[in-house]
């Protein structure tokens, strides 16, 4: 009997531990940088701050976000699977008009713009890639610059 009460109370212990860790509700958020001008990989090369040029076969997909706007796309490699996910963003912004545009299939563009708490308008730019899209694109911390 003491031997069950002590086992008892000690899986008490641990999932009152447990349950005093989790977090308060917020999931943390997803730093995401924006793209290095002259980056050049087997599935693309950035050609300027908005611009991405695919290789051949590589097909993107627009992500549909709240509010009907796409501002983010995934990559697929030649073989179907995914190969990353690039966003249309600005730093610091509080109004956006950013999005992915495709007019071209191999060569999506980062349109619009943005304004920044003090009223300084600035132009998108493209932030990735990450390894594939986020659950919750509302959880991406888009950054103005790669810290060391």
């Amino acid at each position: 009997m003491k031997t069950t009460l002590g086992i008892m109370l000690a899986l008490s212990v641990s999932v009152l531990v447990a349950c005093s860790k989790r977090s308060s509700g917020t999931a943390d958020l997803i730093p995401i940088y924006p793209v290095k001008v002259g980056e050049k990989t087997d599935f693309y090369e950035v050609v300027g701050p908005n611009d991405v040029k695919f290789a051949e076969g590589v097909k993107i997909k627009l992500v549909p976000e709240a509010g009907g706007k796409s501002n983010g796309f995934v990559f697929m490699r030649p073989n179907g699977e995914i190969g990353g996910y690039m966003r249309c963003e600005c730093s610091g912004a509080t109004t956006s008009s950013c999005r992915t545009t495709n007019d071209n299939p191999n060569h999506p563009a980062c349109e619009g713009g943005c304004t920044d708490s003090e009223g300084n308008l600035h132009g998108c730019t493209l932030a990735g890639p990450l390894p594939g899209p986020p659950r919750d694109p509302t959880l991406l911390s888009f950054r103005a610059a790669e810290s060391k």
